[in-house]
This record gives structure tokens, sequence and C-alpha cells, in this order.
């Protein structure tokens, strides 16, 4: 399974400065997510689809204060570091650069 660890993606953008922090586990042959910003509650986040396309896993969430809209996001991988772009509500497409923490 493709990116299994923790990773780090420092954010600097428009209303959010901080680090989001991302599990990635094999829970029993499918992605677990956990996503955790230090200091900070987020809201719960459910991944509604995961597929991987050779070295990117192409994810969709969703919250509940936008239960009825996807929130796509691309993580690439390469080593030890990895790129993500999402595309957050009201905000649009972000690209974050990390690295992997264990």
């Amino acid at each position: 399974m493709l990116g299994i660890g923790a990773w780090e993606f420092p954010v600097n953008a428009m209303g959010f400065s901080g680090t989001v922090q991302i599990g990635i586990t094999d829970n029993g042959g499918k992605y677990g997510f956990a996503l955790r910003v230090p200091g900070q509650q987020i809201p719960p986040v459910r991944i509604t689809r995961v597929e991987r396309r050779g070295d990117t896993l192409r994810i969709c969430a969703r919250i509940p204060q936008l239960p009825n809209r996807d929130i796509p996001a691309a993580i690439t991988f390469g080593g030890d570091r990895a790129v993500a772009m999402v595309t957050a509500p009201f905000v649009g497409r972000v690209v974050l650069h990390g690295r992997r923490i264990a």
C-alpha cells in the first residue's frame, strides 16, 4: 500500500496557518486515515473514496458542515516527501509540500 505512515504538511493559506498531520494505515487491506491539527479542534472527516494511481492517492472526503459536497484531494508520494493538492471549499486549490514524520 502506498504512503503508509505519518505525514506532516505545513499550511500557510488564507484563513489558516499551521501544520496538518495525516496518518495513513493499512486497515485490513483498505486505507485508514487520521487527520490532526496540533492545538486545534477540527471537524470529523469522512473519507468516501480512495483510489491509487501510480504514486498518487486520489481521495474524496466530506465534513459535517458540508454534508453533500465532496472535498477532493490527491497526495503524490516520493520517498520521504509528499505533495498534496486539496480543493478546499471557499478557498480553492491549495498545494502543500510535506514530509514523512514516522
